[in-house]
């Protein structure tokens, strides 16, 4: 009978060694998947914003509507003083803040980078257009905020000027323009056009 008693004794103290061992796996294990929720919920938050800004850099740009010229026929030889660039938002872009956009321009000669103004460039002359584009509202789609905050919205055509004298081109016929519009985020809309060989009216289409 010791010997039932004994064997049975000695099973109860393995029993609860046994639980106690238990319980502290299953506390490690709680910390454990704890610590990897958390790590995960980190993952997925920084693959969101990280999708998100992928999708905001693809989709996010202008479009060229069409790009015209003023042309100063008193010049020997006549040459272009001002381009007009009529833009939009690319299918699917959101809002643009046109105080945050960038334009580069070279005649193959001279390269020029413009920051946005809301300062008449062609009436200022130089002064105010040396460094810096101006745009003027063509069509205002709700939200009309362009007066007040000069952001660009689907539906919205806005045009962008250049006062070429002011920044330094020398546009006269056959010049080569290449020209790009470089949002904050986004992609940069790519144009090339060439003066034509005559210019003979105030006014000439470009691209």
């Amino acid at each position: 009978m010791k010997k039932v008693w004994k064997n049975k004794k000695e099973k109860g103290e393995m029993g609860i060694g046994t639980l106690i061992i238990f319980i502290a796996m299953i506390i490690v294990a709680a910390v454990a998947a704890t610590v990897l929720i958390q790590t995960a919920y980190q993952l997925q938050q920084q693959a969101e914003e990280t999708g998100n800004i992928a999708i905001q850099d693809v989709a996010t740009g202008f479009k060229i509507i069409h790009v015209g010229g003023q042309v100063d026929l008193n010049a020997n030889p006549p040459k272009l003083t001002t381009i007009e660039i009529k833009v939009g938002l690319l299918a699917g872009s959101p809002a643009i803040d046109m105080k945050n956009v960038l334009i580069e321009l070279t005649d193959g000669t001279k390269d020029v980078t413009l920051n946005y103004t809301a300062v008449d460039i062609i009436s200022n002359g130089t002064t105010w257009g040396a460094t810096t584009f101006t745009a003027q509202i063509l069509r205002d789609m709700p939200p009309q905020n362009w007066q007040s905050e000069k952001v660009v919205t689907q539906g919205d055509i806005v045009k962008i000027l250049i006062n070429a004298t002011a920044v330094g081109l020398n546009l006269t016929p056959q010049s080569q323009v290449t020209l790009q519009i470089i949002p904050k985020h986004g992609v940069p809309t790519y144009a090339q056009f060439m003066v034509p060989a005559t210019l003979t009216t105030k006014y000439v289409d470009l691209y």
